[in-house]
């Protein structure tokens, strides 16, 4: 009862991993007619293009055969060798055939799955065997739709066949009327056709079994919403998953923190280890915010989006710290440190409306209260 339930519940499409290891099991979605049908049209084709020429080699070839003189017939040594020597030469007439039907063999089971080579899906199965799951098999849905392809293969085939060969059954009696090379030419130029004809009728299967076929194998690996969320806990668990979903948020975090930095007043810097970049509204109530700080390597890139931006950029090491280590990004500065951001915006507000030729205002020197002084490791100096 619970496993039907559980069935039942598998109406959620496969993530990621269950994909990836369905994968690495050699469950992938495969289509034995469109490999059928691509092998089939391109040799039929190369049928078209070389047909006459194979036939012809291969008349050549029976002529040659049966102009054996008799001193070979009865040579017990000779005529052995003599056959292989044919057989090796039928061989070659039809190896460049055999050369396109291997490549085909191999390149088409990739066109939908891609190549997959796994040890798992060779490995010996005793499941395979229960006699109930083998009766399930060949009475489910998967016998029933092999069933339906192979009387649509007979009649498209059959009726493609059909239907071409009576139209040309003149061609073909007035084979006995032609000399026997033409006769041999004109018999290849009219299989390699009507066989391409035949063949092209298997491309609707292919259309029909291609999408069937990634539909079951889907349906297939569908799970519950138990099975994803135990899949979530246990990757989530792992001690290397962590470190990589912090790492990939602190390096989003960080990114739009430094889209924020051109929107600051003014830099304040350590001057290089450490660099804070303050906004405020002067329309608005609330106290300047810290829009981004960093440390290091941040720090640098922090200082040269504000030097591109022109920025203006304090270097007041006391307050930079006591800033970066008190003060969270988009968070109010706290208020001891009221009075000497103010006196450091003042001087920015007097900078940007400086006219040409008018004398720079003193540069402040803010005072920043004991508890608030940090050394470069984050320490209280008092």
């Amino acid at each position: 009862m619970a496993e039907e339930e559980s069935n039942q519940e598998k109406t959620e499409e496969p993530t990621a991993r269950r994909l990836e290891k369905a994968r690495e099991d050699g469950q992938v979605a495969r289509s034995k007619e469109l490999s059928t049908a691509m092998i089939m049209i391109v040799s039929a084709g190369f049928l078209v293009i070389y047909g006459s020429q194979l036939i012809n080699n291969m008349g050549d070839l029976v002529i040659s055969s049966l102009q054996i003189d008799r001193e070979t017939i009865f040579n017990t040594r000779k005529l052995p060798a003599y056959m292989l020597q044919k057989l090796a030469d039928g061989f070659i007439v039809f190896l460049p055939l055999y050369l396109v039907t291997f490549i085909l063999s191999l390149a088409t089971p990739g066109l939908i799955g891609g190549w997959v080579f796994s040890t798992k899906a060779m490995a010996p199965k005793p499941s395979k065997l229960n006699p109930i799951k083998g009766l399930k098999r060949i009475f489910g849905s998967q016998a029933i739709m092999e069933l339906l392809k192979a009387l649509a293969k007979f009649f498209i085939v059959g009726g493609s066949a059909l239907f071409i060969v009576s139209g040309q059954i003149d061609q073909f009696l007035s084979l006995g009327t032609l000399p026997l090379e033409r006769a041999f030419a004109k018999s290849g130029e009219l299989l390699s056709w009507n066989f391409l004809y035949m063949c092209i009728g298997l491309i609707i299967i292919a259309l029909i079994d291609v999408p069937y076929q990634i539909h079951t194998h889907v349906k297939k690996l569908k799970m519950s919403l138990q099975e994803i969320k135990d899949e979530l806990k246990d990757v989530e668990g792992r001690p290397e998953v962590k470190q990589h979903i912090r790492q990939k948020q602190q390096e989003m975090a960080t990114a739009r923190m430094l889209e924020d930095v051109p929107s600051a007043d003014v830099l304040i810097v350590n001057p290089e280890h450490f660099a804070v970049a303050l906004s405020y509204d002067r329309n608005s109530e609330g106290a300047p915010v810290l829009v981004a700080k960093g440390a290091d390597e941040i720090a640098k890139k922090i200082l040269e989006i504000a030097q591109e931006h022109k920025i203006q950029i304090l270097r007041i090491p006391l307050l930079a710290r006591a800033l970066f280590f008190t003060t969270e990004v988009k968070q109010e500065i706290p208020d001891s440190l009221y009075t000497a951001v103010a006196q450091v915006l003042a001087y920015v507000f007097q900078l940007n409306e400086l006219q040409a030729g008018a004398p720079r205002p003193a540069m402040p020197s803010p005072t920043v209260p004991d508890d608030f002084q940090f050394d470069p490791e984050g320490n209280p100096i008092y």
